[in-house]
């Protein structure tokens, strides 16, 4: 469960080349109005066919069943699609207009499918956008309109060892400023390295970006129609990001490949990774319950000078166009965002839930862990909502993996980014 969620954001990485034309924007608004035509409040009825993508399309037959119970008139058909040909599916079908009535969406693709006119807006008065943790609400939106709704969500904190920290008599860092010694006190008590870095693997924009946030770096401009990565506040990230490099703290060469970074850790050669809640499950198996509770600690991440925030990833809903049963998929995804239904579909897949009132009862509210990335979860941003943002985080990933390696300063990488990024441009 917790592995298969590493490899879906690991696949995530490797579906930019799938979306290259069928991100481009249609030539009709997608948003012509706030919301789409309400849904009424009765039961759900016939055939509701839906996505959905990895470990989630396996499992959700299991709570599509209690819906099913609940709506004795409808039956909800799941089709299990794998995350590295999820996108390419996606764009197929709208383009053929053969689709099914709903699916799954990774939050990063949202843009990309509205921008065809393919999906629908979300019904007037279907959710409160307000019981949703902030980064993943926003997730959901195109061009003022809201596309998705937010089904579960992840984001990274800081895991350490415990241990050392304990031994050097130091405590986790909670500000910048803290991050060094902290590091430096774990590698003078046995560690080779403080802290794993991502240094241009897929999906390096996902670990580096967060520091441009804690910064005060804003990605886009107001209106969203440039980037804007060439700013003081981006540069003091960056630089941050580079310090713990040079500063020999992080190696040059960071992870490539799932599982590789848990071995370093429960050996103690790295004493600090920044990972999601799927990262006790990887060190159970690596070293062990007993090395987890007695040597692993977690703590949010450190707070630059305006944030502490990390990336929000995660999935959510939403409904084709051409759905043939469009209010049962809306009623559907509008009883998947109950918090009693986020709390069951959390204790069958581990997947946390994006409704705030859902995290009150059992393990979500009184888990130290969860604590942690519930806290987290308050200032996790999301990448922009561009249809364009796949293609722009390719040269995220090369250009600080030349900063990570020594070949580029991060005022040459930032100006070479916003260079590249101001020519694909934001798709508005």
């Amino acid at each position: 469960m917790f592995t298969s969620r590493v490899a879906k954001t690991l696949a995530g990485g490797l579906a930019a080349a799938l979306l290259l034309a069928g991100c481009g924007r249609s030539n009709t608004p997608a948003a012509e109005a706030a919301a789409g035509n309400p849904i009424d409040t009765k039961p759900a009825s016939g055939t509701i066919t839906v996505w959905a993508m990895g470990t989630e399309g396996e499992l959700l037959p299991k709570l599509a069943a209690q819906f099913s119970k609940d709506n004795p008139d409808a039956k909800i058909v799941v089709t299990a699609v794998p995350w590295q040909d999820y996108a390419k599916k996606v764009q197929t079908a709208i383009a053929s207009g053969d689709t099914p009535d709903a699916t799954m969406v990774g939050a990063v693709d949202l843009a990309g499918f509205a921008s065809t006119g393919g999906l629908e807006k979300v019904p007037s008065g279907l959710v409160d956008a307000g019981v949703f943790y902030d980064g993943a609400a926003e997730s959901t939106k195109f061009e003022g309109a809201q596309f998705g709704v937010p089904w579960y969500v992840e984001t990274r904190s800081l895991f350490y060892r415990k241990d050392l920290a304990q031994a050097a008599g130091v405590s986790a860092p909670k500000t910048w400023d803290e991050y060094g010694p902290f590091l430096t006190a774990l590698q003078q008590h046995g560690a080779k390295w403080g802290l794993s870095l991502p240094t241009g693997a897929a999906s390096t924009w996902q670990g580096v970006v967060p520091f441009l946030w804690q910064a005060g770096a804003e990605l886009t401009s107001a209106d969203g129609k440039k980037f804007t990565f060439d700013t003081p506040e981006a540069r003091k990230g960056l630089a941050f990001y580079q310090n713990f490099i040079t500063s020999k703290m992080s190696s040059p060469d960071g992870p490539v490949s799932l599982g590789e970074i848990e071995p370093q850790f429960v050996a103690g050669s790295t004493a600090a990774l920044i990972s999601g809640p799927w990262e006790e499950g990887l060190l159970k198996s690596a070293g062990g319950e007993a090395f987890v509770k007695d040597k692993v600690g977690i703590a949010p991440l450190p707070a630059g000078p305006k944030s502490n925030a990390s990336y929000i990833g995660g999935g959510q809903w939403s409904v084709f166009k051409d759905a043939k049963n469009r209010d049962g998929a809306w009623k559907f995804i509008r009883w998947l965002a109950t918090p009693e239904i986020q709390k069951a579909w959390y204790g069958i897949s581990g997947d946390l839930p994006a409704v705030q009132s859902a995290w009150s009862e059992g393990k979500l509210a009184t888990d130290p862990t969860m604590a942690v990335f519930r806290e987290q979860l308050k200032t996790a941003q999301s990448g922009p909502n561009t249809t364009t943002w796949r293609q722009v985080t390719a040269v995220l990933d090369a250009e600080f993996e030349k900063v990570a390696k020594g070949v580029s300063s991060p005022e040459a990488a930032l100006q070479e980014i916003q260079r590249r990024a101001s020519t694909i441009g934001t798709g508005q």
